[in-house]
């Protein structure tokens, strides 16, 4: 899958890489957001009589993920604030490993920060990606 040029995006040559920053630290908090949702559902469901203890361990995983997520947006979130605004370096380059196009326009544009949405679904609905 060939990534998206940054230029699609509608980014400027330069970006702030304060704003870059925050906005990933953004894009973090919402994956932690994501991932804590996604534990939630899991605990819902129910499992075989006996599940299997490394079937367990994996699904912990999901919390440690959780959690680790929340801190890297803490720690990012600490760094853009600590940028100097006068502080930018070529938009492209930097955009270019991104693969995700909504990702890319979230985090590349020189827009305001739009946010990340989930599609809302009525229960027992599956979101096929």
């Amino acid at each position: 899958m060939n990534a998206p040029s940054a230029e699609c995006a509608h980014t400027a040559p330069e970006i702030a890489l304060g704003t870059l920053t925050a906005r990933v630290a953004q894009e973090l908090q919402s994956l932690a957001t994501l991932s804590a949702k996604l534990q939630l559902a899991l605990s819902l469901c129910s499992f075989a009589g006996h599940t299997d203890a490394e079937a367990i361990r994996g699904l912990q995983g999901i919390d440690r993920v959780t959690q680790s997520l929340e801190d890297l947006a803490r720690l990012v979130h600490a760094l853009a604030l600590r940028l100097p605004e006068n502080l930018s370096a070529p938009a492209a380059p930097l955009l270019a490993s991104l693969q995700l196009h909504e990702l890319l326009a979230r985090i590349g544009s020189t827009a305001p920060y739009p946010g990340v949405t989930v599609p809302e679904m009525e229960a027992g609905d599956i979101l096929w990606f």
